[in-house]
């Protein structure tokens, strides 16, 4: 739903706050998806990801697309960044918060998760090694995109540029378009 250019940065207002568990550094092994798995599903108990849940949902009743960003503080304590609303499509990331590892937005019209929200998660990623995962909430379902191989990562959207169109979120180019399509 989102341009990679359009989650990073902005200003919102709402849910900051923190609390939660304490959790070590980032500590995904990058051979092993299912250990990624496992350490995102974990952080998703946290208190602040709990919260900053509950406050995008409460939010999206307006029909708009909410993000927030969580960090961890210098004793590992995950905590939450203002949201930033957003547009029907789009929302900005709050990438200057401290300890950033991870943004939670919603999809307002119950969409799956987009290109854009692939390409934007190894924009986040490459700009900063931290900022690994993307959380998405649509349809009373919770998604993760979670970077765990940035190198491969950013062969792929080197080799595969995104479609950017002035109308439309950004796509898979036709190759890769279109075999999905085939698939369907």
């Amino acid at each position: 739903q989102s341009q990679p250019g359009d989650r990073g940065g902005g200003a919102g207002n709402g849910g900051s706050g923190g609390g939660g568990e304490s959790t070590s550094p980032q500590t995904t092994d990058d051979a092993d998806p299912c250990n990624a798995a496992k350490e995102i599903t974990g952080k998703a108990t946290s208190f602040a990801y709990k919260s900053a849940k509950d406050n995008i949902l409460k939010a999206s009743a307006d029909g708009l697309e909410h993000s927030i960003t969580l960090g961890r503080d210098t004793n590992g304590v995950i905590n939450q960044a203002p949201m930033n609303n957003g547009g029907n499509s789009a929302v900005k990331v709050n990438t200057t918060w401290p300890g950033a590892f991870a943004a939670i937005h919603n999809h307002p019209n119950s969409s799956p998760l987009s290109t854009g929200d692939i390409y934007a998660a190894v924009t986040l990623n490459t700009n900063n090694s931290n900022f690994t995962t993307s959380y998405i909430i649509t349809g009373g379902e919770t998604y993760a995109i979670v970077v765990t191989d940035l190198d491969a990562a950013k062969a792929f959207t080197a080799a595969y540029p995104a479609d950017i169109s002035p109308i439309y979120p950004p796509e898979f180019p036709s190759l890769i378009f279109d075999q999905i399509q085939d698939i369907k």
